[in-house]
C-alpha cells in the first residue's frame, strides 16, 4: 500500500483506486470508511497547495453536509510538499444530469417524479447557498460538479477548483464550462478570473431549468436567423428561447417541451431576471431566493388523477403532462408498477356497463329554452323632477325666452349682422342657465345607459350558464367514456399480441435505449452538440433518426450534415452488433406494464361513469337554478330600463334629442 502523510504528520495508507482522471486518483482510506483521498499525478505548486490548506482549515459541518469538502491536506513525507488531500466519501449519489434527462432517469432514478425534480433543485439552491454563507464561489458550475442521491439529496463534488477566499487571499476558480458561463464572462480567459455569487446564480438558474425542464437548455432553441446559434453565443447574446421576449430575439423553444407558463409567476420571474442581460437584470435572483421559491412551489404540487406519475402545479386545471406525452409521443416519467400480469385484481371485475349507463341515459336533458323578454308591465310612472329643479327649469326657459328674443329684436334691427346675434346669444345662454337640470337629465341618461348594459351582461350570463351546452357536453363525454370502456378488451388483446410478434424490434429498441450520447466517443459530437441534442429530447441511440436530427438546430445543412452522419452512423454499427434472443419470448414485465396500463385506464372511466348519474343530475339543477335566477334578473332589469326610459320623459326634448331622431 502507498503511504502518505496527513497534515499533522501521521501516516496514512491508501486502498484501492476508486476512479482516475487527468488530474489525479481517488483511493479509498485504510482504517477510515468514510473518507477518501485524492492523489495528484503531478506536484502541485505553492499556491495550489496553500489553498487546499486554507480550504482543510475552513472545514465546517455546514460545507462537509453538502460537498465533498477538504477536510485535511496529503503529503508525500511529513512537513513535506502537499499531493493531495482528505474528503469525504460520497455514496450512493449519481451525477445529476442522469435526474433530469428522460432518458438516463428512466434506469438511474425511475422513482423520480416531478416533484422529485423540484426538491432536487430546492436541494441545489441550498447547496450554493450553503457556499456563499462561507464566503466562497464554486465558479465552475456545470453538471459534473453535481451528484444526486436517491432521497434527492444534493452534494458538490471537484471542490479544490472552488474558488476560495481565506486569510483576506483570494484563490480563484481557474477552470469553467462555456455552456454555463455568464454572458459576461463569455470568451474571456477562466485563468486568474475573479467570480462573484452572481455568476455562480447564472449556473444555478440553468441547472434548474434543466431539472424543471427534462433536461432542456434555456439557450438551445430554434433560431430564427440565418446560419447557426451555438449555446455560447446564443449565452452571449441573452437569447432565452423560453422567456417572455424569446421572440423579439428570433427564439422559440424546441418542440414538445413542457410550456414556460406552467409554471408559479414567482419561478418564472426567477428565470427572467437570472437569463436577462446583466445591465438589465438588476441583480440575479440569489441562492436563497431559490430555495425559497422552490419551497413554495413543491408545497403547491398535486398529483394527476389520470397519471400517477405526474405531478403539476395545483393552480393548473388540467395536468400539462398528459397533454405533452400525448402531443410527443414520449413518456417522460415512470410509474413503477408492483405486480404480475396474473394478478387477479386487474381482472374485468363486476362492473356491469350496461346497468351503469341505464341510470345515465335515463336522465332527460333540459329543455330548450329561448333567453326571455319579459315586459315592464303597466304602471311605470315618470320620477317628477323636485319642486327646486321645477322652478330652475322654469327660469331657464324665460331665460331662453329672453335671450331668444333679444336676438330676434337685434336680427331685425340689424339684419346683417345675424353672424353676430346667434353666438352672442349662445353665449349669453351658456352663462345665464342654470346646469342643475341638465345634471340631473345626464343622471337620468346614465341611469337606462347602466340597465341597457345590464341587459347585454344578462345575455351573455344566458348563454354561459342557463343553456344545456355543459349537459350536453358531459353527456357526450360519458357516451365517448362507454364506447372506449367496450373497446378496451380488444385494444388490450391487440396490444399484447403485438409484444409478443414485435420482440425483435423491443429487444432492439431496449438495446440502443441503453446507449447513451454522452458517454460515447463519436466523431465531431461535442459537449455543446450533446446538449443541443438533449434539448431536443434525443439522448440515446434509441433517438436518432434522421427526421429527427433535422428538427435540431445545427445538424440540419452545412456541416451538421457531418454531424448528422456520425450520428447515423454510430446507431448503424450498434444495430450492427445488436443480436435478437428468440428465447426470451414476450417480456413478463412489458406484458405486466400493459396489463396495469389498462386496468387503470378502465377504473378511471369506471369511476367516471358510476359518478355520471349524479353529475348529470347536478348539471341539470345548476341549469334550472340559473334559469330562475336569471329569470328574476331579467324581469327587475326590465323594469328598471322601464323606469330609466319613463324618467327621462320628464324633460322636454332637446335639440340634440331631435337630431338623434332624425337620424335614426
Amino acid at each position: 500500500m502507498t503511504k502518505l502523510y496527513n497534515g499533522a504528520g501521521h501516516p496514512l495508507e491508501l486502498g484501492s483506486s476508486l476512479g482516475r482522471g487527468g488530474e489525479g486518483a481517488v483511493h479509498e482510506i485504510a482504517g477510515r470508511p468514510g473518507f477518501v483521498a485524492k492523489v495528484y499525478h503531478q506536484p502541485l505548486g505553492a499556491d495550489k497547495a496553500l489553498k487546499l490548506d486554507s480550504m482543510a482549515r475552513q472545514a465546517h459541518p455546514s460545507l462537509l453536509e453538502i460537498a465533498a469538502w477538504p477536510v485535511d491536506v496529503l503529503r508525500l513525507q511529513p512537513g513535506g510538499p502537499t499531493q493531495g488531500f482528505v474528503m469525504p466519501r460520497v455514496n450512493g449519489y449519481r451525477e445529476i444530469h442522469s435526474l433530469y434527462g428522460p432518458a438516463h432517469r428512466k434506469q438511474a432514478f425511475p422513482q423520480a417524479d416531478w416533484s422529485f425534480l423540484v426538491h432536487a433543485a430546492r436541494n441545489l439552491a441550498s447547496a450554493f447557498e450553503a457556499i456563499h454563507a462561507r464566503g466562497h464561489v464554486i465558479g465552475d458550475v456545470n453538471p459534473g460538479n453535481v451528484v444526486v442521491s436517491s432521497q434527492a439529496l444534493v452534494k458538490l463534488i471537484d471542490c479544490d477548483s472552488f474558488q476560495i477566499s481565506a486569510g483576506g487571499r483570494l484563490f480563484p476558480c481557474d477552470v469553467g464550462v462555456p455552456q454555463f458561463t455568464a454572458p459576461e464572462l463569455q470568451g474571456q480567459s477562466f485563468h486568474g478570473l475573479r467570480r462573484s455569487p452572481d455568476h455562480d446564480a447564472f449556473g444555478l438558474a440553468l441547472l434548474c431549468f434543466h431539472l424543471l425542464f427534462m433536461g432542456r437548455h434555456p439557450f438551445a432553441g430554434r433560431y430564427q436567423g440565418k446560419g447557426d446559434m451555438p449555446i455560447e453565443r446564443a449565452i452571449r447574446e441573452c437569447r432565452f428561447a423560453f422567456g417572455r421576449h424569446a421572440l423579439t430575439r428570433q427564439m422559440e423553444p424546441p418542440p414538445h417541451t413542457l410550456p414556460f407558463a406552467v409554471l408559479p409567476a414567482t419561478i418564472i420571474d426567477l428565470f427572467e431576471r437570472a437569463f436577462a442581460p446583466p445591465k438589465l437584470a438588476q441583480g440575479r435572483p440569489s441562492a436563497r431566493d431559490w430555495r425559497r421559491a422552490l419551497d413554495q412551489f413543491g408545497a403547491e404540487l398535486r398529483g394527476c388523477a389520470r397519471n400517477g406519475a405526474h405531478k403539476y402545479p395545483r393552480a393548473l386545471p388540467e395536468c400539462p403532462w398528459c397533454a405533452l406525452e400525448q402531443a410527443s409521443g414520449a413518456v417522460f416519467f415512470v410509474l413503477l408498477e408492483r405486480f404480475s400480469a396474473d394478478d387477479p385484481g386487474i381482472g374485468p371485475g363486476s362492473f356491469d356497463l350496461e346497468s351503469v349507463w341505464n341510470p345515465i341515459q335515463a336522465i332527460a336533458p333540459p329543455p330548450d329554452e329561448a333567453m326571455p323578454t319579459p315586459a315592464p308591465g303597466a304602471g311605470v310612472t315618470p320620477t317628477p323632477l323636485p319642486n327646486g329643479l321645477r322652478r330652475i327649469q322654469r327660469v331657464n326657459a324665460l331665460k331662453a325666452v329672453a335671450i331668444g328674443g333679444a336676438a330676434l329684436a337685434a336680427t331685425l334691427v340689424r339684419g346683417r349682422l345675424v353672424w353676430l346675434w346667434l353666438p352672442l346669444a349662445a353665449v349669453a345662454w351658456s352663462l345665464l342657465r342654470d346646469d342643475a337640470v341638465r345634471r340631473e337629465m345626464q343622471r337620468r341618461r346614465l341611469a337606462l345607459f347602466a340597465a341597457r348594459q345590464e341587459w347585454v351582461e344578462l345575455r351573455a350570463a344566458w348563454s354561459q350558464q342557463a343553456t344545456g351546452h355543459a349537459f350536453a357536453a358531459r353527456l357526450q363525454a360519458l357516451t365517448a367514456l362507454r364506447d372506449r370502456h367496450r373497446a378496451l378488451a380488444a385494444e388490450l388483446q391487440r396490444d399484447a399480441r403485438r409484444i409478443e410478434t414485435d420482440q425483435r424490434q423491443i429487444q432492439l429498441r431496449a438495446f440502443l435505449e441503453s446507449h447513451f450520447i454522452d458517454a460515447a466517443q463519436i466523431p465531431g459530437i461535442l459537449i455543446t452538440d450533446q446538449m443541443a441534442l438533449a434539448s431536443y429530447g434525443i439522448e440515446t441511440a434509441a433517438d436518432i433518426t434522421a427526421e429527427a436530427l433535422k428538427t435540431v438546430p445545427g445538424f440540419g445543412h452545412r456541416l451538421g450534415h457531418q454531424r448528422a452522419a456520425a450520428l447515423l452512423g454510430w446507431r448503424q454499427a450498434l444495430e450492427q452488433r445488436f443480436r435478437y434472443d428468440p428465447r426470451q419470448g414476450a417480456d413478463p414485465a412489458a406484458l405486466a406494464r400493459l396489463h396495469r396500463q389498462y386496468a387503470q385506464e378502465r377504473a378511471r372511466i369506471e369511476r367516471e361513469l358510476l359518478a355520471g348519474p349524479n353529475e348529470l343530475t347536478k348539471l341539470k339543477a345548476e341549469l334550472l337554478k340559473q334559469r330562475a335566477q336569471l329569470n328574476i334578473a331579467l324581469m327587475h332589469q326590465a323594469m328598471r330600463e322601464a323606469q330609466a326610459q319613463a324618467d327621462l320623459r320628464v324633460f322636454p326634448p332637446g335639440l340634440d334629442a331631435l337630431w338623434r331622431r332624425r337620424r335614426g
